[in-house]
Order: C-alpha cells, then structure tokens, then sequence
C-alpha cells in the first residue's frame, strides 16, 4: 500500500517539477530503495521473504545493543533516517533566513570554498582571530554575551546534538543492515556539517574559525564521544538526549524547503520522583521546563528564546550576531519519540507552529504526519510526512503578499 502511495505521488511531482525538483525526487527514491533492498536482503530466517511493500512499511528492529534509535513506527523516530538527518541538520540555518530558503538558490561555490579553506589552514585562521578569544569564545566556557558566546551551540548541538545524532544513525544504517554502519553515519553527519556550515559564512571571504571549531573540535569530538558506549549510555538511561528534530518538507508553489530543524530534548528524572523531569528543549534557541510521564506517555512545558535572525557584521571574517525573541512550547511524547509540538514564539514568520508527528495518536498504514505554520501578518504553511518512505514530505505556502 505504502509503495502504491509513493509511486503516484513521485509520478505526479516527477511530471509537475523542474529538473530541480526532479533531482531531489531521484535523492529520495534512491534512499527509499536502499532501504527496501537492506531490509529485503535480510528477511527471516525461516526462508520467508517479505515484500518490498512490506518491509518499507514494517520499520527495521533495532539492533540488540540499540540505545537511540528503537524502530518505532510512531513519532518522530518513525521519519528517523539520513536524509531526515541532512535536511535538518545542513538546512538548519535557513530558519533564520525566511526569504532565502530555497536550497537550489544558495551560494554552495562560494561560501563553500571560504570554509574548505579555513578547514585546511585551520592556525592562520585562529592566529587573525587570537588564539585567546578563539579558545575563549569558540572552545572553553568563558563568554557570556549574545555576541561572544560562541561555545553554547557548540556544546549543545554540535557535541552532544551531534554525537547523539550520529549514534543514532550509525544504529539506524545497522538495523537497515548497512555493512559499515558507524562510516555511513559519520559521512552523513559531516556531509550535513559541511552544508551548514557553508550557509552559515554567507558571503563572508575571509576568516572563518567558527567552522574550524564546529567540526574539529565539535562535530569529530561529538562522533568520538558517543563511540564510548559507556557515554552513549549515560546519554540514554540517566539524562536522556532525544532528537527532536521536525518534518522537513519542500513547499508549493515557492519550491521552498520548510518546517526544517534540528531539534534536541533533555530529560533528566528526578531521583525521588521518577515520573517528573527537568526539561530542556534545544535548537535555534532554548527552552527550559518540566516534562510529567504517564506510562508511555510524557508531556512536557518550557518556555525561553528562540534564534529567529543571523546576520554577519563583516564581509572579511565571520562575525554572526543572533538575535532572540520569547518563546514557550507543549510537547507530547510517546517512550520519548515526540508526537506532537505546538511552540508559540513572539517572531514575524513563525508565531505559531504545530508539529503531529505519524501515527501520534490514531495509527494508519503507512503512518502520515502534518505541520502547520503561521505568521503575524496571515502567512500560512502547511504540510505532509509520510513514515517509512522519503524521511521529507510535501506542502503548501501562502506567501507573504498573498497573505495581505
């Protein structure tokens, strides 16, 4: 059924797009083949073999040793996947960004040759920077001013963000029966930093550390911590980090790529009382609450600051001011596989945003999820995801001259 729904809606995107569109269709269906062709190669051991349609339907069991990704067929961890991954993690920055999120349209030559040129001379880099205020700034915790305190999103996203993340995906290219697991996952994670990276130096030409201290430092050390089971386990069963990232999907009629995020929640269970939780919800910005569980079954309320702009103050270094605006969120989750988000932030485009995850609270086969957007002057987004399939979905955009 799920393979039927998938070839119509790529026969028809296939004869409506341009030969961009036409590109990312060709992306997703090779990633869904492989995914069938792994799980098809290794179906059981009785000699039965499932279908193709079955196995893109059945999610993959987890390896034995799994501590991130489970194979649950609901919530966010049914869209788990690389390109789910790529999407979020390399588009991050375009959230920042609301009238350039076309991903056809970015400055990949350019801004991508400034980055690889920092990452091979990484000391001349940090000797225009200082070596002092690059360690203080960028590596050690010893800045605290919104236009210092470079370290926060290193050590939030990048270090435990990412290791987590790619512990995740090295268990999700396992349960697939990927040979080299671990490879895969860490070529994903560092494709996917490359991209961020090259839109976050945004027509800067000269000196670029942030990068140098994002993948050196914190997206290898990241990898290399979570390779310690002894971490990754900690980071598993005592304060448990979860990928929260959101439903990833390319918009009509703009082509634009929307409701992109790489998102992370923290819980830690308080000692005395199990079922209430310190709460962390972290990103583009952050939120801090509690989260209350009931069985399966957690909901959590914090409130912060969301990042909602990124400019750089230079064209000769990377100088990126961030600025911030309230914002407070509801999250329901399901054995911490979020079902449903609804972040309500004081921003133009994104006010409020409502995330229902597959199969959240009625279950279908394949399991299809929807996201919602407004902004504060009518601006309306909304979308699809569709589990098991292309890890992003499809929507609808008012722009902002059609909303008035």
């Amino acid at each position: 059924m799920a393979a039927k729904v998938a070839e119509d809606i790529v026969r028809l995107a296939w004869l409506s797009g341009g030969k961009r569109a036409r590109l990312f269709i060709a992306l997703a269906v090779f990633s869904f083949t492989a995914s069938v062709t792994a799980d098809s190669a290794g179906a059981g051991q009785d000699g039965v073999t499932e279908s193709a349609a079955d196995a893109a339907e059945v999610p993959a069991p987890p390896a034995p040793h799994a501590l991130f990704y489970r194979g649950r067929d609901y919530g966010s961890e049914s869209l788990h996947g690389p390109i789910s991954v790529f999407l979020n993690r390399g588009y991050d920055v375009l959230q920042l960004r609301p009238g350039e999120r076309n991903v056809f349209q970015q400055s990949y030559g350019a801004d991508g040759r400034v980055v690889l040129r920092n990452l091979a001379n990484p000391i001349p880099a940090i000797a225009d920077d200082g070596f002092g205020r690059f360690f203080r700034t960028e590596i050690f915790p010893l800045s605290f001013t919104p236009d210092t305190a470079y370290w926060v999103p290193n050590y939030t996203l990048h270090l435990i963000g990412g290791g987590m993340t790619f512990r995740a995906l090295s268990e999700w290219f396992e349960a697939h029966r990927f040979p080299l697991a671990r490879l895969w996952s860490g070529a994903v994670i560092m494709a996917s930093a490359l991209v961020n990276e090259t839109l976050e130096n945004k027509r800067n030409t000269g000196f670029n550390t942030d990068a140098i201290a994002d993948v050196y430092f914190f997206d290898l050390g990241g990898m290399a911590l979570f390779s310690i089971d002894t971490v990754a386990r900690f980071f598993s069963e005592e304060v448990r980090v979860m990928d929260w990232s959101l439903q990833p999907a390319f918009t009509f009629p703009t082509g634009n790529l929307n409701n992109e995020g790489n998102y992370f929640a923290v819980k830690w269970p308080l000692p005395f009382y199990r079922r209430l939780s310190p709460f962390v919800h972290m990103g583009l910005g952050s939120l801090g609450g509690l989260s209350y569980r009931v069985g399966e079954y957690s909901v959590s309320a914090a409130a912060g600051w969301r990042s909602y702009r990124l400019t750089n103050r230079s064209r000769t270094e990377l100088r990126n001011n961030v600025s911030f605006a309230p914002s407070a969120g509801v999250f329901i989750d399901r054995n911490d596989s979020l079902l449903a988000s609804l972040r309500i932030s004081n921003v133009e485009d994104n006010v409020v945003e409502l995330n229902l995850f597959p199969n959240s609270f009625w279950h279908s086969n394949p399991g299809i999820g929807s996201w919602y957007i407004v902004g504060k002057h009518g601006e309306f987004l909304a979308g699809l995801s569709v589990a098991g399939t292309f890890e992003f979905g499809i929507g609808y955009e008012r722009p902002v001259h059609a909303a008035h």
